[in-house]
């Protein structure tokens, strides 16, 4: 298989798929994968790989070096790189589990809890005079850095559902309650370290499933009790969801966000990173996402005849 064709085969569905990640991240990370894949390097251990680089890039941030803060881009950009590598590996020893889709998701919580403090910290440095200005900008970044991660777990959730319904191949995520169950059975023979990722990754998805019944009460976060695949129902739903979804996945992602602060950091204007984030997208997330995606998800479901436990029982009532 040619390095195009076997780049190709290692992507999501496009319809999902954040171009930043397609024509950046993933090319970048394939290659890495495909060096190490006749080495003994496992998938999980370029997950830990990525996480010491976002940790990293927090502290090449915050300790004041020559070029530090091009230092911490670069090592936050590595992260991301390597994020999507850890998966590509996996998929091309057909070594895929649950725990390792688990940690990556785990994975992607410890990156953005050491980046974003260490952002703020930069911006502190650069209007701590007077020091109320300092703080204003601080406190604005901390709203962006709560909204940001609404923007995330909304495109993470829709992405789940758009490849569930829509894909005979892919089968993204899981809901609380499957990996709630699955906790409870395993748990007792687990090492501390593993109980630990856990716990993380139980209330993370936890709490995206609390959010998303406040986002849109006409979509569902039991993906697991979906149906399998079936064309008619993956024609409606791309149908009504699929213009939203470009939006989505064009500047709500994960990938698309660290991409930014990477960026923003090696220039020294976090400030300016702040700004798009703060009025620019959350413009877009407010006032276009989310009720065009409200109108999308009721209609797809409706059309779909799809009743779920999680939604809003009215959906269903007659106009």
């Amino acid at each position: 298989m040619s390095l195009l064709a076997g780049y190709r085969a290692s992507l999501k569905p496009l319809d999902v798929e954040e171009p930043i990640d397609v024509f950046v991240h993933r090319p970048l990370g394939y290659v890495f994968a495909r060096l190490a894949f006749p080495t003994p390097l496992s998938p999980d251990v370029v997950t830990l790989m990525s996480i010491f680089a976002g940790i990293a890039a927090g502290v090449c941030v915050v300790v004041e070096f020559r070029f530090h803060m091009q230092v911490g881009g670069l090592l936050l950009f590595a992260s991301a790189v390597l994020d999507c590598a850890d998966g590509q590996l996996a998929r091309m020893r057909k070594s895929s589990s649950p725990f390792g889709r688990m940690i990556d998701g785990v994975a992607d919580l410890i990156t953005t809890s050491a980046a974003v403090p260490a952002a703020l910290w930069a911006l502190w440095r650069m209007y701590d005079s007077p020091p109320w200005l300092g703080g204003t900008v601080v406190a604005l970044g901390t709203l962006t850095v709560v909204t940001s991660s609404f923007h995330t777990t909304m495109y993470d959730h829709y992405k789940n559902v758009f490849v569930r319904l829509t894909s005979s191949q892919y089968k993204e995520g899981e809901d609380y309650e499957t990996a709630l169950d699955r906790w409870q059975a395993t748990h007792r023979e687990l090492s501390w370290w593993k109980r630990m990722a856990w716990r993380i990754y139980l209330f993370y998805i936890k709490s995206g499933a609390d959010f998303v019944h406040k986002f849109d009460p006409y979509t569902s976060a039991r993906i697991n009790l979906f149906p399998a695949y079936d064309p008619r129902l993956a024609a409606i739903y791309k149908k009504h969801v699929g213009p939203v979804m470009r939006v989505w996945r064009s500047v709500m992602g994960f990938g698309s966000m660290i991409f930014g602060l990477a960026l923003f950091l090696a220039l020294e204007r976090p400030d300016i990173y702040l700004a798009i984030r703060l009025l620019l997208l959350n413009g877009v997330f407010y006032l276009y996402l989310r009720p065009h995606q409200r109108r999308a998800s009721k209609a797809a479901f409706e059309e779909m005849d799809l009743h779920l436990p999680d939604q809003a029982k009215e959906k269903h009532s007659p106009a």
